[in-house]
């Protein structure tokens, strides 16, 4: 019997190694752009009428007091604050301390059909970046019948292929394929 003490150590250390590993991963992952349908959260400290929860116009915009319609979508929630602090500080609060999260992200899917074990809408997490094998991944893999050789991402309009063994060999985060909401991968059937 292998020895228990030695078992968890190599867990914990694991752990740690991962832990440290995840934010040189996804580095910029976390700063996910506000866009329509979201709500955000605003709190100006020290101003109760200035804070409170606001959803995200299909124009990209927020009615905000004093201020009026502001432009939010496709900007972070940390660029949010630092515009809403300099309009605020600019002729109504003295070093306003202007905070913005995103309470709810909108429903962001991805299809993924053709040979993988479970078809359908996948969700994209709300902070974090999927690449296309994490897509098919979360659609249970390729099904036996898959072609591996003629994987097809459909993205406004366009489609491109690709082989998974050259997905798979892709180690550098700025030439990995992220996933888009609206995204549709293909997987294709192999004939042999």
């Amino acid at each position: 019997m292998k020895n228990p003490k030695l078992s968890l150590l190599t867990i914990l250390l694991l752990l740690i190694l991962g832990a440290r590993a995840t934010p040189l991963l996804g580095e910029g992952v976390l700063d996910r752009k506000i866009a329509p349908s979201d709500i955000i959260v605003i709190e100006v400290f020290g101003e109760k009428d200035l804070s409170g929860e606001h959803r995200v116009q299909q124009s990209g915009t927020i009615k905000y007091p004093l201020l009026g319609s502001v432009e939010v979508a496709g900007k972070t929630p940390s660029a949010v604050a630092a515009m809403l602090t300099q309009l605020l500080e600019a002729d109504y609060l003295v070093d306003p301390q202007v905070n913005v999260m995103v309470k709810e992200y909108r429903l962001r899917t991805v299809s993924v059909i053709g040979k993988v074990n479970h078809e359908g809408a996948i969700d994209l997490p709300a902070e974090q970046k999927i690449d296309i094998l994490e897509g098919i991944a979360r659609a249970g893999g390729f099904s036996p019948l898959a072609n591996k050789s003629k994987i097809e991402l459909s993205r406004n309009g366009k489609t491109k292929s690709y082989k998974f063994d050259d997905l798979k060999s892709v180690k550098d985060n700025e030439k990995k394929i992220w996933l888009e909401p609206g995204d549709v991968i293909y997987v294709h059937e192999s004939f042999f």
